[in-house]
């Protein structure tokens, strides 16, 4: 009903809506909530163009020339067209986007907002960021699914990663072998962090050539990406048999604020109440969690202390509480959709 009313109020403000999707400025993930690969690959990824909505009508996908033959055989969810020039392009904006032209100020290049309106002329431009935001804060049925299955791979492939583990392996290697293992099985790679020992404290740690040692800790954070939605997951653990006691206590500290968040999450809870729950770790250096779809950091924000906003049934959080010190960092990271009355971890 939320989505609905929300969609409702967007269609009072424009007529149609233009999102653009060129490599050379940016893949724009809300071209994915629209279109559809038949090989479950993100078509924000692949494939150039601009995404035309209007209320009540099927998308139009307006191709970019270089990539229009293959497209129309790999892209559902919209008509598929293309156009030979500029002049071509203009005709097609100006018989579709009717006089109100919606556009999200956040996704759309300066270069690309005025040559929008150079060839629809005599349009009103309307920037609808936050209401696309807003849009995108609680999922469908559908994009739920899409999540829980890259959610699913994601933890396969850490899983076996974790077991197959030797001494000597690099950090690169194992980021390199958890992008083939999600590509071998259709899935894109969202991101991957990979460190061992003293880099585990580094919070966006890039992977490197640290070698795994005979006792060490591990933290590996990543995503796999089914049909443009986004997983986000973090495994840490002592690759070792002499585990330290400080590293024990720490990791039963972060299980504990799991599931203390677990217990308190629901629909209508203020996120900062969340927040108040990783007391017991001290001052934690980054937010307890964030939204999780079309992006990794996607919509609601960072729960922070001061995150007045509201849990939404049918919202997608990723909840990563940790601990870091300058011998090791913990973090565990689950993915969680928010219920009526609860939540439920994918």
């Amino acid at each position: 009903m939320f989505f609905l009313k929300l969609a409702f109020m967007i269609w009072k403000k424009v007529d149609s809506i233009l999102i653009p999707n060129f490599h050379s400025y940016w893949k724009n993930p809300f071209v994915n909530k629209y279109l559809r690969s038949v090989h479950g690959y993100a078509p924000n990824e692949r494939y150039e163009g601009i995404l035309l909505l209007r209320k009540d009508k099927k998308p139009i996908w307006i191709s970019h020339p270089f990539n229009h033959a293959q497209a129309r055989k790999v892209i559902h969810g919209a008509k598929v067209v293309t156009y030979a020039g500029r002049e071509e392009l203009r005709a097609i904006l100006r018989k579709n986007c009717g006089k109100r032209i919606g556009f999200d100020a956040r996704h759309t290049a300066v270069s690309t907002l005025a040559s929008f309106k150079k060839h629809a002329k005599g349009k009103k431009f309307v920037n609808i960021a936050h209401d696309i935001e807003e849009l995108m804060e609680t999922k469908k049925p559908e994009e739920i699914e899409n999540i829980k299955c890259a959610v699913e791979e994601t933890r396969r492939v850490l899983q076996n990663i974790q077991l197959s583990l030797r001494p000597g392996i690099r950090e690169k290697e194992v980021e390199n072998l958890i992008s083939d293992e999600f590509r071998n099985k259709g899935f894109d790679t969202a991101f991957c962090i990979v460190a061992f020992g003293k880099n585990t404290s580094n919070i966006h740690h890039v992977s490197g050539n640290e070698a795994l040692t005979r006792e060490c800790p591990v933290l590996i954070d990543a995503g796999a990406k089914w049909k443009g939605y986004c997983a986000d997951l973090t495994i840490s653990f002592w690759f070792g048999e002499k585990e330290l006691k400080s590293y024990k206590e720490a990791m039963k500290k972060v299980l504990g604020v799991v599931n203390s968040v677990e217990g308190k999450m629901k629909a209508g809870v203020k996120a900062k109440e969340l927040f108040a729950l990783t007391k017991p770790l001290g001052k934690i250096p980054h937010a307890l969690g964030h939204g999780l779809g079309l992006e990794v950091h996607d919509v609601p924000s960072g729960i922070g202390e001061k995150s007045n906003w509201k849990l939404k049934k049918n919202m997608v959080l990723a909840i990563e509480p940790g601990i870091y010190t300058k011998e090791f960092g913990i973090r565990v990271e689950h993915t969680y959709v928010v219920l009526e009355k609860g939540t439920r971890r994918l």
